[in-house]
């Protein structure tokens, strides 16, 4: 991704490029230019945990590569190939076959494992772009200050995650709230965790003489559980069955809690069932049965004539899925007072966020079904 420093600069002028803005806006997903620290900053950390995501998924492709073309691995050393010298070699295998001066039998299993490295490579690449592009951004636009709490028991408050106290490996919350916050009000929310490396003018005390504000994610959490089980420990029997009941209901994919089953026999593609009891289990639905057909829409052409009647049989279960989602829909409209076309965008929307977050490459090949099946009878 090409980018400019003076396609994000700020100050006099800026907003005659209204081009160039409604540009970044795409580009990042809201107006770098002009956004506050918090809203900025909070873009920026769900930027990082993307890249955090694509980086761990991309060491996973690679390592099933490493294991479909034989390399070792040594609990102390590793593996014994690089990553570049095993997609060398797979890429050299895929050119040999593509010629027929190798056999596709032998290789067949590399074909796959390499595509996904090369898919979770862009995905990669891509979403390391949107993290430096930001950090472009809120360098040219001067900065501002920061709050980074180390991700542990004891951690403390950085202005940054690049501290000299801290090591690499180290994990941090970013505390986008108190982003453009003044250095007083970060160390007074800080309290004994607040960085003297970072923030000079920080005292120095203990938990009973500073309390702190700031809280890790989990932290939180663990607060909010104990809270939770206090609350429930003070309920009577009848109101904890009545509480239990409640929640299941509000869970449950049907106005009436009972769960959506499906079952068809395929023919050939043999007989299927599936079980949705939640609203959640219903939205997992949604997406993998859109995934099917993503998968089968982008690798059309590609099927080996070996593997014709597994493809037929995938065809067989996407159709299937298909069919079942004009009925979750209904049974979520009537759950919820709206109607099938109602729930069935909402849940396309939450299916093409999930693409565009999880697996941008694919996220184009997403195709919503036609309104008609989902109008009212």
């Amino acid at each position: 991704m090409a980018r400019r420093d003076a396609d994000i600069q700020v100050g006099p002028g800026a907003g005659e490029h209204g081009d160039v803005d409604a540009g970044l806006v795409e580009l990042f997903g809201f107006d770098v230019r002009r956004a506050d620290p918090v809203e900025f900053d909070e873009h920026a950390a769900a930027a990082g945990k993307v890249f955090a995501k694509a980086q761990s998924r991309l060491r996973g492709r690679l390592d099933a590569l490493h294991r479909s073309v034989g390399d070792q691995r040594s609990p102390r050393t590793g593996w014994d190939k690089t990553d570049e010298q095993v997609l060398t070699a797979a890429r050299e295998w895929v050119i040999l076959a593509d010629g027929g001066a190798a056999s596709e039998k032998t290789g067949a299993p590399i074909r796959g494992p390499l595509r996904d490295v090369e898919t979770a490579q862009s995905e990669h690449d891509l979403a390391r772009e949107q993290v430096d592009g930001l950090e472009d951004a809120f360098r040219i636009r001067g900065g501002w200050n920061r709050a980074f709490l180390v991700a542990n028991s004891n951690g403390h408050v950085h202005s940054s995650m690049g501290c000299s106290t801290c090591r690499p490996t180290t994990q941090y919350a970013w505390l986008t709230d108190y982003s453009g916050a003044d250095e007083d009000a970060i160390v007074a929310a800080a309290g004994h965790r607040a960085c003297t490396t970072c923030y000079p003018s920080a005292p120095v005390g203990d938990a009973a003489s500073l309390p702190t504000k700031m809280f890790t994610p989990d932290e939180l959490a663990a607060q909010r559980e104990r809270e939770e089980r206090a609350a429930w420990a003070a309920l009577s029997p009848a109101e904890k069955r009545a509480k239990k009941r409640a929640e299941k209901l509000a869970k449950a994919v049907s106005k009436t809690g009972k769960p959506l089953r499906f079952e068809e026999d395929l023919g050939e593609a043999g007989k299927v069932r599936a079980v949705i009891s939640t609203e959640r289990d219903a939205e997992l639905a949604w997406e993998r049965g859109h995934g099917d057909a993503i998968n089968l829409k982008r690798t059309a052409g590609e099927t080996l004539p070996e593997l014709a009647d597994y493809r037929r049989d995938q065809e067989a279960r996407a159709a299937w899925r298909a069919r079942m989602r004009p009925v979750i829909a209904r049974t979520l409209a009537e759950k919820h007072g709206t109607t099938a076309i109602e729930q069935k965008r909402r849940l396309d929307e939450l299916t093409s966020v999930y693409y565009a977050e999880k697996h941008p490459q694919l996220a184009k090949h997403f195709v919503p079904d036609d309104d008609v099946d989902y109008l009212e009878p």
